[in-house]
């Protein structure tokens, strides 16, 4: 057997076994798509780019994203966020 033909089987096994933990495992965000990626992907870089700016663990930067998220609920009853 041709060791090209080896990593090409290996690729294709990984690749088979990452669709099969997907199929399972389902996303918990929906695509950019549905609410204008263009935009989105700006201003999630730019949080993102925030958060690793202010050097935070991985916890403290969820935690922050919960706040903002919980900030974000509580102040739509009083401002219009479209």
């Amino acid at each position: 057997m041709n060791p090209e033909d080896v990593k090409v089987t290996k690729e294709s096994e990984e690749e088979t076994t990452r669709d099969r933990y997907l199929k399972d495992f389902k996303r918990e965000n929906l695509p950019l798509d549905f609410f204008g990626k263009p935009k989105m992907d700006e201003v999630g870089s730019k949080i993102l780019d925030l958060l690793k700016k202010e050097d935070l663990t991985h916890e403290q930067a969820y935690a922050s994203l919960q706040y903002v998220y919980n900030l974000i609920k509580y102040e739509s009853n009083f401002l219009k966020l479209s």
